[in-house]
């Protein structure tokens, strides 16, 4: 991919963004936004691509959150609603509720207002012993408006959200971890085989399983107990897996004491 503000490696089944302003503590102004969103509807369209890591360039930060000093152009027509942003939110991620495929957060340095926004959009999270995470927007007049609000009461529970967010204080690596936030702390030196690590575990299931799983993850959000359970067997990525050649390789892979030969998503 041409990109100007973060870099794309793709390996095997997984992609790699690392934002890539480390001299602007990897901050994002509106092209730069631009450029995330299409990197991730490529990702999303790609059917080779099953997992998707995103991280930071350099040591210091996996995002500052929005920059502030370079001009962003709000008449863009790109823009959602005039903010710098496209339709899916900051990087491409926060807005980006109908996404299928895994991402993962490879968090290095801190992750602060809409970086740590983008960081909580994705499915896991796993931190360098260095990162930190947090909302300052209130100490500057300003709110979380890319989400961080909504995720960190659904992660954290009323109180802790109130604590943290009330306050704009910033968590250690170990504390969020210790909330339930971040998957896995390691030495800052193994952020991303730590991160591709996880990629691998993940693409070693099926994708149609993966894709079910998260569909009804998001119907439990968005209707609750009893209702996802219900209607479950609706969804259209559930019957996909089901009509799909995975769950005939899965069966056959295990009675043949092999690794299965997964097919790319539709």
């Amino acid at each position: 991919m041409d990109t100007k503000f973060c870099k794309v490696a793709v390996e095997g089944r997984v992609m790699t963004v690392t934002i890539d302003r480390p001299d602007l503590r990897n901050t994002l102004h509106g092209e730069a936004n631009f450029e995330l969103g299409d990197v991730f509807d490529r990702f999303e369209a790609d059917p080779a691509l099953w997992v998707a890591i995103l991280t930071g360039a350099g040591d210091k930060a996996f995002s500052a959150g929005a920059d502030l000093r370079t001009p962003s152009n709000n008449d863009d027509p790109r823009a959602f609603k005039g903010m710098p942003v496209p339709e899916t939110g900051f990087a491409g991620l926060t807005w980006r509720f109908a996404r299928r495929k895994p991402v993962i957060a490879a968090v290095n340095g801190f992750a602060l207002g809409g970086g740590f926004e983008a960081a909580l959009a994705c499915d896991v999270i796993v931190a360098a012993e260095s990162a930190s995470f947090g909302l300052p927007e209130p100490k500057v007049g300003l709110a979380a408006l890319g989400g961080g609000i909504q995720r960190i009461v659904q992660e954290f529970g009323p109180k802790r959200a109130h604590a943290m967010l009330l306050t704009a204080r910033r968590i250690s690596a170990a504390q969020a971890q210790d909330w339930g936030l971040v998957a896995e702390v390691v030495p800052d030196a193994d952020l991303m085989d730590c991160a591709r690590r996880w990629a691998d575990e993940i693409a070693a299931c099926s994708p149609a399983s993966i894709i079910a799983t998260k569909a009804i993850i998001k119907a439990y959000h968005d209707l609750g107990m009893e209702a996802s359970n219900r209607e479950m067997f609706a969804l259209p990525e559930v019957r996909a897996m089901f009509t799909g050649p995975d769950v005939r390789e899965g069966g056959k892979a295990l009675f043949e004491k092999r690794a299965p030969a997964w097919s790319d998503p539709q």
